[in-house]
């Protein structure tokens, strides 16, 4: 059964490649594989990972996860265990958007490690390629706390559009859009210009950490598991 699915996922890969390839030349450089898996944040389950990797060669899993992904800083460690990544939260919960004041935190704040809606961030993995419903720009990757957004953060120590990646000609720059908190990467201040991501770079988006990590990365991360 599981060298079953195996095949179907490989020969959807093969099929949604070449489209993304004929979207590439418009500029569609954000839509792969992926984008039919991601749940209403845009993360993808640890678990769904896990399942490709131990059915599935280096190659097709790299061919799989297409463009980089943000690992959460529990998860970028030396063990990933899935028994400890809290659910994501259920796309019916509103609680995060009553509120649309960015709260003001410092980096020593304990509101992100409190139980919440944050309380999952930094177990969370988002892949950098859109939702089958996203709205904005092919070659943008919002972030924020709001659901519109592509990698949707919901925790009020988050901006509403808190920065953005963008993609251009296979490479990614990321940048703060005036965000409440803050933007870092590798622990520098970044503004409204565009800084260009390198593999294993570290993005503080107001108090959470992620690691920029390529598909072969990814793959050697869960293999120390």
């Amino acid at each position: 059964m599981g060298i079953t699915i195996l095949n179907r996922v490989k020969q959807r890969i093969k099929g949604e490649t070449n489209s993304s390839a004929k979207s590439g030349e418009q500029g569609s450089s954000t839509i792969g594989p992926l984008s039919s898996m991601l749940g209403p944040s845009g993360r993808i389950t640890l678990a769904s990972l896990k399942w490709f990797f131990d059915q599935s060669g280096r190659d097709d899993f790299i061919e799989f996860v297409l463009n980089p992904v943000l690992v959460g800083s529990a998860l970028n460690s030396e063990y990933i265990f899935a028994s400890q990544q809290p659910e994501e939260e259920p796309r019916g919960n509103t609680n995060a958007y009553k509120i649309n004041k960015t709260h003001i935190v410092n980096l020593d704040d304990q509101i992100s490690k409190k139980p919440g809606p944050g309380g999952s961030l930094p177990y969370a993995i988002y892949p950098l390629v859109k939702r089958t419903d996203a709205d904005s720009p092919a070659d943008n990757f919002t972030i924020g706390r709001t659901k519109n957004n592509d990698m949707n953060m919901k925790d009020m120590a988050i901006s509403k559009l808190h920065a953005i990646i963008r993609i251009s000609k296979g490479a990614f720059y990321f940048e703060d859009c005036g965000s409440t908190n803050g933007s870092k990467l590798n622990g520098q201040s970044i503004n409204k210009k565009p800084v260009k991501l390198h593999d294993k770079d570290t993005i503080t988006l107001g108090n959470y950490d992620f690691t920029f990590l390529t598909p072969a990365s990814l793959h050697d991360l869960l293999s120390r598991n």
